[in-house]
């Protein structure tokens, strides 16, 4: 978007991809399926939901819709056996859908471009239990869809190209400073010490940027930061799955996530197996050493955790009873509470004037943080003198209005995307039969998309 709004943007990135057909974007935390939640997932946290469904309605208006999963909506999953035990999740989640409709409802009020999923009612209600799932009492029918990583990172792969954005690879930072009303950014590359000089910064790291935040402003406050260490798995699926909608069973010991990402291939989740540990962030915003080496070598408890998870799941999935796992993966979790129950958004911190940092709690809330990281770019550019403060509406209002755009060579051939489909799989460490599922599953996903784009009609 800055790009759009007229700003020579470089952007300074820690991985290194050894294929030239790809750029390393989605690698590390992010090479797992992630849920592109509209908030059903929080039933004991009303912001926790809204937040997300702010989000959801910001990424189904920028992203082209070939992105998700093979999944077209989610059904959240209350469990008979959670009531029995005295908690009523059924009736928690019926009140999470109230929540969810009347916030649905004000935001189409408020601009019927939301109108995105149709009747608040219909959007958000409860159905009848899906076929096939075990220990079910409720079940609540949410326009919740599944962003696949690899097929996102294909599309911001090719926008960053277009675009002409300079993508530095193998760059780790080690500080931004400021000089004479610009940043100093010197990081590491190829063993050697380099700097690259800016008008403004975004720190965009994840958990890695809190520290880059305190070394510029040490009297930054943060909010009490938890993260995370957590194992999810993909598993094949040799007896097929006929669901095209993720079954998340709420909550935690009575519940698992099947997630298909098409016919013989699903990311399985059980929070309690899942969650390995989790850490307060240090009042230096340091990332702990032990999650880096978790993620750079398996950390010792991921094998059995990940059959704890298949055993678990197979509970109340007949789809598994055959499944095996094909690859674990971790991943780091940020959160404001150790609660996994609650996510709300965390916005974006202005650092110090010029200077902003977006951390992401949510793959849902992408979209409306980068939207909020502009304008503060914009503003300060106001206060410098290099934009009129005039210009800056008008600006917004188009650059509000952008989608990603279709990547024209996949409208005449689908060649060069599974090529580089497979080559950023391989990078993401996706194995080989996955990555193979994946990006002939995306392949025929991206196939209708297009033609339908060809026939003049948005799939």
């Amino acid at each position: 978007m800055k790009k759009r709004a007229g700003y020579d943007v470089t952007i300074l990135e820690r991985n290194r991809s050894t294929d030239d057909l790809v750029l390393p974007i989605g690698t590390e935390t992010c090479n797992i399926v992630s849920e592109n939640h509209s908030g059903a997932e929080y039933p004991y946290d009303p912001q926790s939901a809204r937040d997300c469904l702010d989000g959801r309605l910001q990424n189904e208006r920028f992203f082209p819709s070939f992105i998700y999963g093979g999944k077209v909506t989610s059904r959240v999953l209350a469990s008979r056996s959670m009531i029995e035990a005295g908690h009523d999740i059924a009736m928690q989640c019926r009140s999470n859908m109230e929540v969810l409709r009347k916030h649905y409802a004000q935001r189409i009020a408020e601009n019927f471009l939301n109108y995105t999923f149709g009747n608040p009612d219909s959007a958000f209600r409860e159905s009848a239990p899906p076929a096939g799932v075990r220990d079910v009492e409720a079940a609540f029918l949410t326009p919740q869809r599944g962003f696949n990583t690899l097929y996102v990172g294909l599309v911001l792969q090719h926008e960053l190209r277009r675009l002409g954005i300079e993508f530095i690879q193998g760059a780790d930072v080690q500080s931004v400073q400021p000089r004479s009303e610009r940043f100093e950014i010197e990081y590491v590359k190829d063993g050697g010490r380099q700097a690259l000089v800016a008008d403004q910064v975004s720190i965009c790291a994840a958990a890695y940027g809190f520290a880059l935040a305190k070394r510029l402003n040490p009297r930054l406050e943060l909010p009490d930061i938890h993260l995370a260490l957590r194992c999810i798995i993909y598993c094949d699926l040799p007896d097929g799955c006929d669901k095209n909608f993720t079954c998340l069973k709420l909550e935690d010991k009575y519940g698992a996530m099947l997630s298909p990402l098409g016919p013989n291939t699903a990311l399985v989740y059980h929070p309690p197996a899942a969650h390995i540990s989790w850490k307060r962030l240090s009042e230096s915003g340091e990332f702990p050493t032990e999650y880096r080496r978790a993620i750079a070598a398996e950390h010792p408890e991921v094998a059995e955790r990940a059959q704890q998870t298949l055993h678990e799941a197979r509970k109340y999935y007949p789809e598994l009873a055959r499944a095996s796992i094909v690859s674990r993966h971790v991943s780091v979790a940020i959160n404001t509470t150790s609660d996994s129950r609650q996510r709300r958004n965390m916005g974006v911190f202005k650092i110090v004037d010029g200077c902003n940092m977006m951390i992401l709690p949510k793959w849902t809330m992408a979209v409306a943080d980068a939207k909020k990281d502009l304008v503060l770019a914009l503003e300060h550019s106001v206060r410098r003198g290099t934009l009129h403060e005039d210009d800056v509406c008008e600006l917004l209002l188009e650059l509000l209005r952008v989608r990603v755009e279709v990547p024209g060579a996949w409208l005449t051939t689908q060649a060069p995307y599974l090529t580089s489909a497979k080559a950023l799989a391989r990078l993401m460490r996706v194995p080989e039969d996955i990555a193979w599922g994946l990006a002939k599953h995306g392949s025929e996903a991206a196939h209708r998309w297009v033609t339908d784009c060809q026939a003049g009609v948005e799939a």
